[in-house]
């Protein structure tokens, strides 16, 4: 890892509900690689013609490994979790969509290999703590928590989990986790979990900082059904921004760009295209909760952040869509560029898939 004041690790970008390629989709990712492959001059040109070759499948992995995720790979079907490691503090978790299950299985080999959750936090009074921040609690971003190995660990490797969440007038946040775990809707109810639990509800208007080990936790309410909660993380002048679930109306939010103030990274919701978040193309989103990528390019602008992240991606949108979308958030990245009053600003802007890691 090595000086890294902070790592940050994608386990779920979808949004709303998880989206595994299908049968169909597998083919015709393997279909458009055959073809570029043939453009190339096939097989043999690019990797010869001997199949026992030494190295020949290291040669074919390198080379997929440098093809679109529209041809080899995927940006990923699970859900919103993210992981963020950060020196001398305790492990920190975003959302538990159902991406948290993968987490949550290389926790587990953290747990009896290293005995730690946090690489980076040599602390041995907190080597188990776990701090899971909520930014809302509709069913895609806790949907994963039932199958989060490490909250099923007993005796000497018990995780204490930490979770916080918005404080809200008709549902705890303690309950919104026992509730999807009640029978019949799971087989293991939430009392039989032997992780020790702890919570924190945080108020939606005055918020308070949160020190996390050497972490400092800032949070902001944003647009949303039922609002949301978007987080910053930082430690030695690195700064995280999570902003999912938001939506601009016709500006950029107020509160977010505070937030967001001279962050290095920024993951926004970029759900939808503007055609499709107007009505242009398909029923109207407005008022549906999620963002554009022109609005997460503004905002970015507008906060003086580094890196945008574009996630929270469409299920019905395929790999090659979400490439699309790519390159029509760059294009207009450069349009707002030239603009007055962005003289001399630049922007990073990234597209967001499981397994993306981002290190400060």
């Amino acid at each position: 890892m090595g000086n890294d004041s902070m790592v940050i690790k994608y386990w779920g970008v979808r949004g709303s509900i998880p989206a595994p390629l299908t049968n169909g989709q597998e083919k015709e990712k393997q279909c458009a690689n055959f073809m570029d492959v043939i453009k190339r001059g096939g097989t043999s040109e690019l990797f010869g013609n001997d199949a026992d070759a030494p190295g020949l499948a290291e040669k074919i992995m390198q080379f997929l490994n440098n093809q679109p995720k529209s041809l080899a790979g995927t940006y990923g079907g699970d859900t919103t979790c993210l992981e963020i490691q950060a020196r001398d503090s305790p492990l920190i978790i975003l959302d538990a969509g159902s991406g948290i299950r993968a987490l949550g299985n290389v926790l587990l080999g953290r747990l009896f290999s290293e005995n730690n959750l946090n690489p980076l936090d040599s602390d041995q009074e907190r080597k188990h703590d776990l701090h899971l921040f909520f930014s809302h609690y509709h069913w895609d971003h806790i949907q994963g928590f039932p199958f989060f190995g490490p909250a099923f660990i007993p005796g000497d490797k018990k995780v204490n989990i930490h979770f916080y969440g918005k404080k809200n007038a008709k549902t705890r946040l303690s309950d919104a986790l026992k509730g999807q775990q009640e029978y019949p809707l799971f087989p293991v109810g939430w009392k039989a979990m032997p992780c020790k639990k702890t919570y924190k509800e945080l108020g939606r208007i005055a918020s308070t900082e949160i020190p996390v080990g050497k972490v400092v936790v800032k949070y902001a309410e944003l647009d949303h059904p039922d609002r949301v909660l978007g987080y910053s993380m930082g430690i030695g002048g690195k700064k995280f921004v999570c902003a999912t679930d938001t939506e601009h109306r016709a500006i950029e939010d107020p509160f977010l760009i505070e937030l967001a103030k001279d962050a290095d990274i920024l993951y926004y919701d970029a759900q939808y295209t503007p055609e499709e978040y107007s009505g242009k193309e398909g029923p109207s989103k407005v008022r549906w909760g999620h963002s554009t990528f022109e609005l997460a390019v503004k905002t970015a602008l507008a906060a003086n952040v580094d890196t945008v992240v574009l996630g929270h991606h469409e299920p019905t949108r395929s790999d090659f869509k979400v490439e699309e979308l790519m390159e029509n958030a760059l294009e207009f990245r450069n349009e707002c560029l030239r603009l007055p009053g962005n003289e001399g600003k630049a922007l990073n802007v990234v597209m967001a898939y499981q397994g993306l890691e981002q290190r400060l």
